[in-house]
């Protein structure tokens, strides 16, 4: 759940390297774990309120996919993509780019730091992201980011969706 939540404000950090307009933010939830799963996009900022009536156990993955659009074009091209069992990661982080997020997301909000996460009420509050953690390299277009968790093989008949968010957003450096 915390994932979906970091991974899904990979496009935020953008506003402070140049300037940028979030266009989308979408998600969908398994209602077998989420009562509630509200999260939105205000002034480059992202919130959520989530309700999770069941515990996620160690196991759970994420995958996920960064799409950039450059002006002009009329698909988005897959940047990167990664696919990883999210306790396991978190347990073995030193200081990582990833482990930098998760500390950032969690001055903002209630999200535990560990594994397994206790089913409850979380919140995200006005979150954004510092602009060390933006990599420099980020080209002006549109960008879409993908966050999918579930438990399982990705892609196969085993896979449990538990989450899936969606950010679109619009970059122009300066």
């Amino acid at each position: 759940m915390r994932e979906a939540l970091v991974l899904i404000a990979v496009l935020v950090p953008l506003a402070e390297l140049s300037s940028i307009s979030l266009t989308r933010v979408e998600c969908e939830k398994n209602s077998r774990y989420f009562k509630t799963l509200n999260v939105s996009a205000v002034n480059s900022t992202i919130a959520a309120d989530i309700e999770l009536i069941q515990t996620l156990k160690a196991g759970f993955r994420g995958h996920i996919d960064v799409q950039l659009r450059l002006s002009n074009a009329k698909k988005f091209q897959s940047l990167v993509q990664t696919d990883t069992d999210y306790c396991e990661l978190l347990s073995t982080l030193k200081d990582s780019l990833f482990r930098r997020w998760v500390k950032s997301v969690t001055k903002n909000s209630n999200f535990m730091e560990n594994c397994p996460i206790s089913a409850g009420h979380y919140y995200l509050r006005a979150w954004h992201v510092d602009m060390g953690l933006v990599p420099s390299y980020l080209l002006s277009g549109d960008y879409r980011l993908r966050a999918l968790v579930y438990y399982g093989k990705y892609r196969s008949k085993k896979q449990l969706f538990l989450v899936q968010c969606i950010v679109e957003a619009t970059m122009h450096n300066k």
